[in-house]
């Protein structure tokens, strides 16, 4: 859910213009009157959206094996390159040891055949052979090599480990994790905006966000808006980024997002009530040589018990905002009192 609300950070000045204490005429009517000042108002976005990690990644081995030894603690901090498990490669060493010594053995008999070669007791034929074996075998030493290099894992980034799925002893594959590595510092904030709001959306915007359980609320930094929108919500997904360094936010809590997407410098403000809902739209009846007249208006964004007025009226004007049951244009008004926010 999207909800708009507004802030100023100035306040309507408490000084008004004397009200008029002639006596009414006849026909004047007595009316309390709001003097239009500039006002300072942020719109604000408000959103819901979720917390992300800003990298995860599940630990899984590239291989089957037995799980040798784990060097982790769960929910522990680890660095980048920290050895976290292995798995059993005595097999693979034991292939090892017989690749060296069948590279030893072949080397011995290449030199035995080139001395055959040179008094011609052997073709160069076999003589290519013996040199292709040698290369065979080194070529077996390299990928035992690799999968030797396979047993250990290491963690790729620094972070903080999730809870691990898996026991010493069991025999796992390349599809079973270990458990997950997580990177909270900074964290992502994740949350959807209505397509109406996206002239307003760019990187680098600054905003404030709440979670469940805590009233501190917490800074983010707008650093990336979706290039495409949902069909079905027409929202676009944006993400945030704020630091974390005491990690007390987590991936998936819940979080109510504000965003100021505009500042107007001098916004034109009134009360509701003064808002007169006519059939083809809203009207401001505003007081002027001692008549009331009246206005068609578009309005804005609500502030508390104020509104944005769009066009028609200007500062300084004179809004009636009492009586409007009985006022018409061009009733005869004489204002007895003003309205102070």
């Amino acid at each position: 859910m999207v909800l708009m609300s507004c802030g100023s950070d100035e306040e309507v000045p408490s000084a008004a213009p004397a009200p008029s204490f002639a006596p009414p005429s006849a026909q004047a009517m007595t009316v309390e009157g709001f003097v239009v000042t500039p006002q300072t108002m942020a719109r604000t976005l408000e959103a819901t959206g979720s917390l992300l990690p800003n990298e995860a990644v599940p630990i899984q081995f590239e291989r089957n094996g037995r799980l040798e030894k784990l060097y982790f603690q769960e929910g522990a901090n680890v660095k980048a390159g920290q050895l976290l498990a292995e798995i059993d490669d005595s097999e693979l060493l034991a292939q090892k040891k017989k690749l060296e010594v069948s590279i030893d053995l072949a080397e011995k008999q290449v030199a035995r055949g080139k001395e055959l070669v040179a008094i011609q007791a052997m073709s160069q034929e076999e003589y290519d052979r013996l040199l292709n074996s040698i290369e065979s075998i080194k070529a077996d030493l390299a990928l035992n090599e690799i999968l030797i290099g396979k047993s250990k894992i290491y963690a790729p980034f620094s972070g903080t480990l999730g809870l691990r799925q898996v026991s010493e002893g069991a025999y796992i594959g390349p599809s079973d994790v270990i458990i997950d590595l997580y990177q909270i510092h900074p964290i992502k904030l994740e949350f959807d905006v209505p397509e109406r709001f996206l002239p307003e959306m760019k990187t680098g915007q600054n905003l404030t966000f709440t979670v469940v359980g805590q009233d501190k609320p917490y800074e983010a930094r707008v650093y990336a808006i979706g290039t495409e929108l949902n069909p079905e919500t027409r929202t676009v997904r944006v993400r945030g980024i704020a630091n974390n360094p005491q990690q007390v936010l987590k991936p998936g809590q819940f979080a109510k997002v504000q965003l100021v997407t505009s500042v107007t410098q001098e916004a034109v403000l009134v009360p509701t009530d003064a808002i007169v809902p006519i059939l083809d739209g809203k009207e401001i009846f505003v007081a002027r040589g001692g008549t009331a007249q009246a206005i068609n208006v578009r309005t804005g964004e609500r502030r508390d018990a104020y509104i944005e007025v769009l066009n028609g009226i200007k500062i300084g004007d004179t809004v009636i905002v009492s009586g409007l049951m009985s006022v018409a244009n061009g009733s005869k008004i004489v204002i007895n009192r003003f309205v102070q926010p």
